[in-house]
């Protein structure tokens, strides 16, 4: 990384924060739900921060229990609840569009006329866990990824039950974790 006041080169281990065991409870209780920062996390986190400042989706791609799903969580929770709300939604062989579309329906809000978005005129996040693990079909699309496209090119969405009504939902940037393709 740069540092942005004097143009040096600052080693990614020297922004890991500082960790401590934390206290209470017993460290058997905690120790599946602790996350100690390392540099790749640090540096997924820092990434993943640009990304979303600048109002752009992320992919996290990467093997098993490399830290994509804590590392999008840890960065979620520091987001400013004020003006900023998230939404985690993990896909598997059994989500279909219809699921996708009540899940994202629930937790927005009419704004006027066919133009929704979370409530309080805040935005959202949507954080998609395994992205990639709807059930390909017959032609070898996965469906449930096509909604969530549309969504995401177009700002909006067919309404599944209603075929025909298009609503626009305003205000989401998306989030995706997933295992490497293939």
């Amino acid at each position: 990384k740069v540092d942005e006041v004097s143009g040096d080169w600052v080693h990614w281990g020297s922004l890991i924060p500082q960790w401590t065991l934390p206290v209470g409870g017993t460290v058997g209780q905690q120790f599946a739900s602790l996350l100690i920062p390392t540099i790749d996390s640090t540096r997924n986190e820092y990434t993943l921060g640009l990304s979303i400042g600048q109002g752009r989706s992320v992919c996290l791609i990467g093997g098993p229990g490399t830290a994509k799903t804590s590392t999008v969580l840890q960065y979620l929770a520091k987001i400013d609840k004020a003006t900023t709300m998230f939404k985690k939604l993990s896909f598997s062989s059994a989500t279909t569009p219809s699921i996708f579309q009540r899940q994202i329906e629930s937790s927005v809000e009419k704004r006027q006329g066919r133009t929704f978005g979370p409530p309080g005129n805040k935005k959202m996040y949507v954080f998609i866990d395994d992205i990639s693990m709807p059930q390909y079909n017959e032609w070898g699309d996965q469906i449930t990824l096509e909604i969530v496209r549309q969504l995401m090119e177009y700002g909006g969405m067919y309404n599944l039950d209603k075929p025909g009504e298009f609503k626009f939902i305003k205000d989401l940037l998306f989030i995706g974790a997933m295992l490497q393709p293939g």
